[in-house]
């Protein structure tokens, strides 16, 4: 690959990708039930961040869950240990979310959270740092449904605290599972498939609607689809990730005036429509809602929902 053409940036910017949903395994013999060509796409993503990769510029990245297959507890030990050695050769920072993968719906238990916490510290569920003029915070949202009332609580309250700290700061929040339904809702419901294809915890979204005054941007995955739409003010992002078909990822350009939202494909060489959730060949045939009146579109989302500004 020839080397990357540096962009330049302006006073002040902040430049950063948002990967998910790699579900990379990254270990000598994979499970055949891991989505085809899953760590390859995985292994290309990352190198895009390393010497002579197309994105070596970046000042950071973010990985919005479910970078691990994690099958089970032995896959998510194994796997979890392969994936923080590739990120550790990352020349820039790396900030983690977690995903439902990452602990196989079984958030609360100390076995099935400790991989992650060993790969990235006990501190990095649910935290927050600062970017340039902004403020991201990340949430661990990835067991919701699966979720005992207690750690439910104590997730708003997180939450809480981070949307009123640092009061007019612009904020973007990172979490797994999008807050809201990206799709029409009874679509959506039937081509993801699972209960979770929105936030089942309805405080984080009132949380937001009242004391997220600040927050301009929610970057989330989980839903292998891409779409954006706005809500009260807020912008809200999904992407693909690398091992479902269309293959997505996002790149964020941030000034204090605005950011630059561009959501980016994988070279076609490295597509495959048999990953597609959405469509074949898990369902006959691919679905569509009013706004997204293609198939394509239904998993791509229209083109100002790959590439828009988000104003401070």
């Amino acid at each position: 690959m020839a080397a990357a053409k540096r962009r330049r940036k302006t006073e002040g910017e902040v430049t950063f990708a948002v990967i998910n949903d790699l579900h990379a395994q990254f270990v000598p013999k994979p499970s055949p039930h891991g989505y085809p060509g899953g760590s390859e796409r995985a292994d290309w993503m990352l190198r895009q961040f390393q010497p002579r990769g197309r994105h070596v510029d970046v000042d950071f990245v973010v990985g919005a869950g479910d970078l691990i297959n994690g099958e089970d507890l032995k896959s998510i030990r194994a796997e979890m240990k392969a994936f923080r050695k590739a990120v550790k050769r990352l020349p820039m920072p790396y900030y983690p979310c977690c995903g439902n993968h990452e602990f196989l719906q079984r958030e609360g238990s100390a076995e099935y959270e400790r991989p992650y916490a060993k790969a990235f510290g006990k501190d990095r569920f649910d935290y927050s740092f600062a970017a340039g003029p902004v403020r991201i915070i990340v949430l661990n949202n990835g067991g919701t449904f699966h979720v005992t009332a207690k750690r439910r609580e104590q997730r708003a309250k997180r939450f809480e605290k981070m949307l009123r700290a640092h009061p007019g700061v612009p904020k973007i929040v990172v979490c797994h599972v999008p807050l809201v339904s990206m799709r029409d809702r009874d679509v959506l419901y039937g081509s993801f498939g699972f209960i979770s294809y929105r936030c089942l915890e309805g405080e984080l979204l009132d949380l937001l609607d009242t004391a997220g005054a600040d927050v301009r941007l929610v970057v989330s995955g989980h839903l292998h689809l891409t779409g954006m739409l706005r809500r009260r003010g807020v912008c809200h992002l999904v992407t693909a990730g690398t091992a479902s078909f269309p293959h997505d990822y996002a790149l964020l350009r941030v000034n204090d005036q605005r950011i630059q939202v561009d959501v980016t494909g994988l070279p076609k060489s490295l597509h495959e429509p048999k990953s597609n959730i959405h469509g074949p060949p898990r369902y006959a045939e691919g679905y569509t809602d009013a706004e997204h009146p293609h198939a394509l579109a239904y998993l791509r989302g229209n083109a100002a929902e790959r590439k828009f500004v988000v104003n401070l």
